[in-house]
């Protein structure tokens, strides 16, 4: 087989591969390699909602939130076939600790928003059904996109910087003083610099290398329905029932979260929804929204993210010299990667990092830990 000597490889190809492929590149790393088993886009960055959370949250601070904003925006403008949808979102609690960390949120951002009581709520947007309602939170300009070609707009990207994208897994790797080489199904790729972004398959690369993370695949579960009216809905979450939804750009009702689910076989996992889930979503679409009392199931799918015991991804060099890791975005890698790949660039280019790295040290944990799996949507808790 043959080898390759680059500057650096990516491993894994999806959303957030694409975007550190393209924050090394413009930080002046000459020769980058992604590495990509199958066609990007075809796991877990093609199966998310695709709602843009760094719209509406600053979880990792204003400027990564900031940053993140400005990256996908200028992808827009670059490629066709990328289309940004803009609509007022919604926060909504059913409970009193919710509505306090509403008040909390609405306090501590810099991103304008309103609180609305539920008389409020229901003058605005009377879809919802509001008797159980404490607190919302109003943000003007949310905004969701397509997965797929945000991704593939990722790649488009890249690949004007001067990244190429090989479509080989990555198999095992070998590490010695001269760098690490990364065997693959068509040859080995030799670099002083290797970044894991695989996903949910992080942990098992990560193995093969030597060292490990603790990390945990679970179920992300999204439900397309079928409304008897057609209605506009904005972009809501219910973080107190474990779910979250908006109208797609063909008048149906998208309905995410759910209760998640430990993913054991990460190879054989089914990519439809589980029962339990479509049964939740039965039970709260009408709870929720009344006019769904006679909707019908359109179409539902599932995809595998990756979990961490903090809920905060794993960002930056291993135990190993050289073997660096972004992954373990908890869900959010479509919103949360652009800051991650910045501070990833950073730390990999030594130059001052975007945001205080050591919350995101991947040695922050053994890697063996057990751990309970959170459910997709919940309160934000800081640590």
């Amino acid at each position: 087989m043959t080898s390759t000597h680059v500057d650096a490889v990516v491993v894994g190809g999806g959303i957030v591969g694409a975007n550190c492929a393209v924050e090394l590149a413009r930080a002046g790393v000459d020769d980058v390699v992604i590495l990509e088993r199958d066609a990007p886009a075809s796991k877990a960055s093609g199966r998310a909602a695709g709602n843009l959370t760094i719209y509406r949250h600053e979880r990792f601070g204003a400027e990564a939130s900031r940053l993140g904003r400005e990256l996908y925006e200028e992808y827009e403008r670059k490629y066709d076939d990328l289309t940004f949808h803009r609509a007022n979102t919604y926060s909504i609690a059913y409970s009193e600790e919710g509505a306090d960390y509403l008040r909390s949120e609405h306090e501590s951002t810099t991103i304008e928003t309103e609180l609305l009581s539920t008389d409020e709520l229901a003058e605005r947007e009377p879809e919802f059904a509001t008797e159980n309602v404490t607190l919302a939170l109003c943000i003007d300009d949310a905004v969701y996109t397509d997965p797929e070609q945000l991704t593939l707009a990722a790649h488009s990207v890249a690949r004007d910087e001067g990244v190429t994208l090989v479509q080989e897994a990555a198999r095992d790797f070998e590490v010695d003083n001269r760098g690490i080489a990364v065997q693959t199904t068509g040859g080995t790729y030799e670099a002083p610099v290797v970044v894991v972004a695989a996903g949910v398959w992080t942990k098992r690369l990560l193995q093969r290398a030597g060292t490990d993370v603790s990390l945990r695949a679970r179920t992300s579960q999204i439900a397309i329905l079928d409304p008897p009216t057609d209605v506009a809905l904005p972009l809501w979450s219910a973080p107190d029932l474990s779910v979250y939804g908006r109208s797609t750009p063909e008048g149906r009702v998208l309905f995410g979260g759910g209760t998640s689910t430990p993913v054991t076989d990460i190879e054989s996992f089914r990519t439809r929804a589980t029962v339990p889930f479509l049964r939740q979503v039965g039970e709260l679409a009408p709870e929720i929204l009344p006019f769904l009392e006679d909707a019908t199931l359109h179409d539902d799918w599932a995809g595998r993210v990756s979990a961490t015991p903090d809920r905060y991804p794993y960002i930056g060099q291993t135990e190993i010299e050289g073997l660096y890791v972004c992954a373990g975005f908890n869900g959010e890698g479509i919103s949360n990667s652009p800051f991650g790949a910045r501070l990833l660039a950073n730390l990999i280019t030594e130059t001052d990092p975007l945001v205080d790295p050591t919350e995101f040290d991947p040695t922050r944990f053994r890697g063996d830990e057990a751990f309970e799996i959170s459910d997709a949507v919940e309160w934000w808790a800081d640590r």
